[in-house]
């Protein structure tokens, strides 16, 4: 099918995170190939219809979510206020192995329908249950290409013994199921992701940078998340979690490392040098009580910093930056420490960057991908950035492009309520 072709006119318009007037984007085959003041870039689109939205809408990039567990919208409402061990193994490790792939399919309809209706376009999907093969990974796949949003597939790989059987593969197994996907499936931009240095023994690790490098693809690895973690690491290999990952060659510039709260400031240091990429999840890491990130720290240093719903509590890009920016604050007790223009970035320009995807922003080169805000909901005399940061709620999402093709319309679709149907079913089948 044929990319969507047209010119959109916007009376406001937040562009590289400042307000336009009148700004417009000529959209060529899904992508955007200029932009500028309509009356400068109207002769680009003479062939083309156009589409426009009056100054009480506000058109914004579309939000990427850099990480997202998808399958845990069934564990919210009930699996709350538990310590992370308990939340682990008797919610996660209790509900996400016994899922088919059937049951993939329609949970990750849902949740993201609702990412769509938050006005989120990407999505990085991070997706551990791979032991019996690709089948359920290509549920998700499905799943994406049926709602329309983007997705980034980062393909766990998991080999801990602690792990549920359904979860792990061998190196060899991961790498040719991994590859297979990537070559099939080049639109779900599948990349690897070893789970974490807990989950992934070292050689997996290794592995997993090898095949990174091979096929040119990022790394998606949890790194840093807990205490625990690092005094598991300097238990068992005499270092820190990224000074670990530099020496097993997965700390360089395919490196999306996430969370990354229990760092050093040479380690910081160091992945700034070089030249990974962080993804900050606000909201789940106050849900699971694992601390705050370093943001301010790691975007002084130069650091790509993108959100993510991780847990999906919420899957609101909304709700992440304003936690982001709060949560700085408070860290530094200092109220300039995060502004709105910078949490506005970490969902869109830099989280974009964060995944190395040609999105976020509504700039020539960019995917046309974008979001109609309810602009009435602003104060007339406010900045609507900050306004969005601060007060903005997903129901001031009015619509939603992918690739300039409209996925959500400011109401849940048929398929959206039958996912949902099917989901509470799943849950009232699996949930103790």
């Amino acid at each position: 099918m044929s990319g969507v072709s047209e010119l959109v006119r916007c009376a406001r318009a937040i562009v590289s995170g400042e307000l336009r007037e009148d700004y417009a984007f000529v959209v060529r085959d899904g992508a955007i190939a200029a932009g500028g003041d309509f009356l400068e870039v109207r002769d680009a689109a003479r062939d083309l219809e156009a589409r426009a939205f009056p100054a009480d809408r506000l058109v914004v990039p579309g939000f990427i979510n850099a990480h997202s567990h998808a399958y845990q919208i069934l564990l919210r409402g009930w699996a709350d206020d538990w310590p992370f061990a308990k939340w682990r193994s008797d919610a996660l490790y209790h509900v996400v192995p016994r899922l088919t792939p059937e049951d993939v399919y329609w949970i990750f309809v849902a949740a993201f329908c609702e990412m769509l209706a938050a006005g989120i376009t990407t999505v990085a999907e991070f997706f551990y249950l791979n032991a019996a093969g690709n089948e359920h990974a290509v549920a998700a796949i499905a799943a994406a290409r049926e709602t329309g949003i983007r997705l980034v597939l980062a393909r766990a790989w998991m080999d801990a013994p602690y792990a549920p059987p359904e979860f792990r593969e061998t190196v060899e197994l991961a790498t040719t199921r991994t590859r297979e996907l990537i070559e099939r499936y080049p639109d779900a931009n599948v990349c690897v992701a070893p789970h974490s240095l807990h989950a992934a023994s070292p050689e997996m690790v290794r592995a997993a940078a090898e095949f990174a490098r091979e096929l040119d693809c990022m790394l998606h690895v949890h790194v840093a998340e807990a205490a625990y973690e690092g005094e598991a690491t300097l238990r068992h290999f005499g270092t820190t979690p990224v000074r670990l990952l530099d020496r097993l060659g997965a700390l360089n510039e395919r490196t999306v490392a996430i969370h990354a709260i229990y760092i050093s400031e040479e380690e910081r240091a160091l992945i700034a040098e070089r030249g990974a990429r962080v993804v900050h999840n606000p909201v789940t890491n106050q849900y699971l009580g694992d601390g705050i990130c370093d943001v301010a720290g790691l975007l002084a240093a130069g650091v790509p910093v993108g959100l993510g719903t991780d847990a999906d509590v919420k899957p609101s890009l909304i709700d992440e930056m304003r936690a982001a920016a709060l949560l700085q604050k408070l860290r530094q007790l200092d109220a300039g420490a995060l502004d709105a223009s910078a949490a506005f970035a970490l969902g869109t320009t830099t989280g974009a960057r964060a995944l190395a995807i040609a999105a976020g922003d509504l700039l020539p080169g960019a995917r046309a991908d974008y979001v109609v805000l309810d602009a009435s909901k602003i104060d007339p005399w406010a900045r609507p950035l900050n306004e969005l940061v601060y007060r903005g709620e997903d129901g001031w999402v009015q619509a939603t492009f992918v690739d300039g093709r409209r996925r959500f319309i400011g109401e849940p679709s048929p398929l959206a309520r039958t996912a949902r149907d099917a989901a509470a079913a799943i849950a009232k089948r699996l949930l103790p």
